[in-house]
């Protein structure tokens, strides 16, 4: 395992960033393409009006090209905010970013901090749950690449989702029943069909993070990130747990708290901006006190 800090003053550096950690533990950069194993992922830069940086898994890569890339859209991260809602939050450089490069199973987080109190990230990884047609590998990231700013908010029990003309999945893996369903998070389980499309992993969050912190001692417990895909007659199945992310909440804790428990540590980040408690949120200016914790290796 191994974690990666620094400052960015681009999306050039932030991409630089990823390959040099991601090569100096073990993956193979081939063009855009960083693989290890059976696991390949492309990142690269998107340039348009609101850049991004952005990851898609495929199954292998031929002359640094992806190949059997997922038929899901890139998951991104780069986005800005406008309006009285959200306010006016561009994405700005410099920024300070944290990637997290871990094993058994492999699982790369990149999160990058800037405005002082936003973060926003990208991370693949590749699931180890059985019964899997395909391959595993998955990504995710705070947002689709449409060329848009966000305006207004969405969290709810049945999935976390930020909008305007696109969907940002604030949490991992945070679609919305009833709407397209993780756009910006896939994984190449190959259930019934070729799609790497998934629920989402709220069903499971939602119910335990509504009762953390525990309102006895104040203590928020590390919660599984459980990825569940559509299957037919309106059932479901587990196609992810990941290894190495947690959902928790955060209203105890402060952004990038370090939480040690028996030999592991996790670092904490807001989903995007901390704000007021809510199980449910709409049209507020952040995503309350839902939080990821990412396995840390650092000092």
């Amino acid at each position: 395992m191994a974690f990666v800090t620094g400052t960015a003053n681009s999306f050039a550096d932030l991409l630089a960033a990823v390959q040099n950690a991601c090569t100096a533990n073990g993956y193979v950069l081939t063009g855009s393409v960083l693989s290890k194993g059976t696991l390949f992922a492309e990142v690269a830069n998107i340039a348009q009006t609101y850049p991004r940086l952005g990851v898609q898994c495929g199954t292998t890569q031929a002359a640094g090209v992806l190949s059997g890339r997922s038929d899901v859209g890139k998951a991104t991260l780069g986005f800005a905010t406008t309006g009285a809602t959200l306010g006016v939050n561009p994405f700005s450089f410099p920024m300070t970013y944290n990637i997290h490069i871990l094993t058994n199973p492999d699982e790369v987080y990149l999160v990058v901090n800037y405005g002082i109190t936003m973060y926003q990230y990208i991370a693949f990884g590749q699931s180890t749950t059985a019964g899997l047609t395909g391959s595993g590998n998955w990504y995710a990231g705070s947002d689709v690449a449409l060329n848009d700013q966000k305006s207004s908010m969405d969290v709810r029990a049945q999935g976390g989702y930020m909008q305007s003309s696109g969907t940002m999945n604030a949490g991992l893996f945070q679609g919305l029943v009833g709407y397209p369903p993780s756009q910006n998070g896939a994984i190449d389980h190959k259930l019934d069909s070729a799609t790497w499309a998934v629920e989402g992993a709220w069903r499971d969050a939602f119910t335990l993070m509504q009762n953390s912190p525990n309102a006895w001692n104040g203590e928020a417990p590390l919660i599984p990130v459980t990825v569940y895909a559509s299957r037919p007659s309106t059932l479901v199945s587990c196609v992810a747990e990941l290894g190495h992310a947690r959902f928790v909440m955060i209203d105890n804790l402060n952004d990038q708290q370090i939480i040690t428990l028996g030999a592991d540590k996790w670092k904490v980040y807001p989903w995007w901006k901390r704000s007021a408690r809510g199980n449910t949120l709409t049209n507020t200016p952040g995503t309350g006190t839902f939080g990821h914790a990412i396995r840390y290796d650092g000092p």
